[in-house]
């Protein structure tokens, strides 16, 4: 319950924070696919901007802003195929609920949401205990390393602004 009232009071807060100048932060958030057969009750279709994938994912999303510890750009892949990625470190209690998840969720998809805007997408391949998972990324009109790093730096500014509301006792 006290999750709920300080991510209401922190979206609240976010809303009507700062001036003119200043764009107001968006929350990230991870939803899960709903599951290979498409459209589930409920569900709703995120999009990927640039490839157009579409998954249908559940309404209420797994892995909410509070529970985004770090975020980082990495390169993985075979040598000629690597590709830069985000890196997200849940804290623990992110990382219990994913552990969970992702026991009875391999082959579906976890969806990367910033604000209403879908920005990335990771496979399930096997139950992720450590906590870190990495979404591959897209935004219209920029490269791999340029999606990668532009999505980390808004979702750094989505921790930041958590971090302080979490500071001020929001």
């Amino acid at each position: 319950m006290r999750l709920r009232i300080t991510l209401i009071a922190l979206t609240a807060a976010l809303l009507f924070a700062g001036c003119k100048s200043t764009p107001k932060a968006e929350l990230a958030s991870i939803f899960v696919e709903t599951g290979a057969g498409g459209a589930a009750p409920g569900s709703t279709p995120a999009v990927l901007p640039v490839s157009g994938i579409a998954i249908f994912v559940a309404p209420k999303a797994v892995v909410m802003a509070e529970r985004l510890a770090a975020v980082s750009v990495v390169m993985a892949g075979d040598s000629d195929l690597r590709q830069h990625y985000v890196m997200l470190t849940l804290d623990p209690g992110g990382m219990q609920d994913i552990a969970l998840l992702s026991r009875d969720a391999s082959g579906r998809s976890l969806v990367l949401v910033i604000g209403s805007e879908t920005v990335g997408i990771m496979r399930i391949t096997q139950p992720i205990g450590d906590g870190r998972l990495f979404f591959h990324v897209e935004q219209k009109g920029m490269s791999n390393d340029q999606a990668a790093f532009a999505v980390a730096a808004r979702i750094e500014k989505t921790i930041q602004a958590v971090n302080k509301a979490k500071d001020k006792g929001l």
